[in-house]
């Protein structure tokens, strides 16, 4: 099954919920198309960068001296998958690169946007000052974008905030 993400339909606290599902061992990979739209995969696809590769790494099954199990600050269900610290700081290692590039991304969004949306109140069509609606709704639209440019800049600097 192929998991796809793109950034303009789901917002960036999904693409963290995918991120941190418990998929099948395997590479992750990254396409931008010329629009700048984001796309992760886990199948290769033309022009995509491998972001995560990880191998399976074997469930830990630490005993302490005495024999018994290890215990958990927070205990898991006994057949709950285990990761080794090793492969947790690689995991960790990897999202929190990916939402640095989400973070730059939205930033020269947001810019992008600021701009076009300057130059759009400053020049109106011929067709817009005959139909004043028509710039509105134009004007409406891109300030849309520049809130959600906003909003996503914020929950990804909420979620690195928060990594350890």
């Amino acid at each position: 099954m192929c998991y796809l993400v793109s950034m303009l339909n789901v917002r960036p606290l999904s693409l963290l919920f995918l991120l941190a599902a418990p998929l099948a061992w395997g590479d992750i990979y990254k396409h931008v198309d010329d629009k700048g739209n984001i796309t992760f995969t886990n199948s290769p696809m033309k022009g995509a960068t491998r972001v995560i590769v990880e191998s399976p790494s074997p469930r830990s099954t630490a005993k302490a001296k005495n024999g018994s199990k290890a215990q958990a600050a927070s205990p898991s269900p006994a057949n709950f998958p285990k990761v080794s610290s090793g492969a947790q700081k690689e995991r960790d290692t990897n999202r929190r690169r990916i939402l640095e590039e989400e973070l730059a991304a939205e930033k020269r969004l947001l810019e992008n946007q600021k701009k076009e949306l300057s130059e759009a109140e400053t020049n109106r069509s011929a067709e817009e000052k005959a139909n004043p609606k028509k710039f509105l709704e134009r004007i409406s639209r891109l300030r849309e974008g520049l809130v959600l440019h906003e909003k996503n800049i914020s929950a990804l600097q909420a979620e690195l905030s928060r990594i350890r």
